[in-house]
């Protein structure tokens, strides 16, 4: 007699997917995403590049030089040593500036929010006059020193770091505010905790303008004090305009360039990533 019980079919599990072949798309998958991110970051380079060269070559080189030619005047620059002693007085300049600035700044920022109605027209007052007035102003008051420079820089930066600082204050959430009075924390506390952390986007983006400010007063103050001044980056372009020299206005403008993307990269994207690593957490 037949068993008229059928028998179930088994099921063959699926080929479980080889652990290497899983981790080699992986890896390729990451190398794709990041050559496209690198591709989207050189693509304005790239276009810049193709653009200047297309310029250069329906102009002669005294009205718009090559790459080519503007950078091997920065190589004979800096074999003559004019190169790095100007960029060693320039950087003292800006660091030095951009420190006063980002620490004054922060300060009339606390007093801007609490004194709003008072600080901000004085402030307003302070950026309303022209660089060039204050770079003027500073040779009156310092003379023909880097003290001038430095001066110019300040005053020119430290209202921008005060306007976001006191624009971070009105953003700290008032009810983490209302939370650490009710457990009584003191304003130490409150201050580390709650209203830095507050104010850190606030204080990088015033940081990457600021330190871009900073760089260009510099130029403008170096080439009004002249030579007394350290003979930093501005005073030698000054100079190369003044002797007709087309070559190293270009090559120095270009290094100015440089130099301030350096600074970017070495202060400011830290700092950023610093203050985001919560993000990638």
């Amino acid at each position: 007699m037949k068993s008229l019980v059928r028998p179930v079919p088994t099921q063959v599990p699926a080929a479980a997917k080889p652990p290497a072949a899983k981790t080699a798309n992986e890896t390729a998958a990451a190398w794709s995403k990041r050559c496209r991110r690198w591709a989207s970051k050189l693509l304005p380079f790239v276009v810049l590049v193709v653009l200047w060269q297309v310029i250069s070559s329906t102009q002669p080189a005294y009205v718009f030089p090559s790459l080519g030619m503007i950078f091997k005047t920065i190589v004979s620059l800096g074999q003559d040593g004019i190169l790095w002693s100007a960029t060693w007085s320039t950087i003292q300049a800006v660091l030095l500036a951009a420190a006063i600035a980002m620490l004054s700044g922060t300060v009339i920022g606390f007093w801007l929010a609490r004194f709003e109605n008072f600080a901000t027209p004085l402030l307003n007052f302070v950026q309303t006059i022209p660089y060039v007035v204050w770079a003027l102003m500073s040779l009156i008051w310092f003379g023909l020193t880097k003290t001038s420079v430095v001066f110019t820089i300040v005053v020119a930066a430290f209202p921008l770091v005060s306007f976001n600082v006191a624009a971070g204050l009105k953003s700290v959430d008032p009810q983490l505010l209302g939370m650490a009075q009710s457990v009584r924390a003191n304003r130490a506390m409150v201050l580390r905790h709650i209203i830095m952390p507050s104010l850190t986007p606030y204080l990088v983006s015033a940081g990457r303008s600021m330190l871009g400010m900073c760089w260009k007063i510099c130029v403008l103050a170096e080439l009004f004090a002249g030579g007394a001044s350290g003979g930093g980056v501005g005073y030698n372009l000054y100079a190369a305009w003044e002797f007709s020299r087309p070559g190293e206005v270009f090559g120095w403008t270009v290094w100015l360039v440089l130099l301030m993307m350096v600074s970017d990269r070495l202060f400011i994207v830290p700092l950023e990533l610093l203050a985001t690593r919560w993000k990638r957490a």
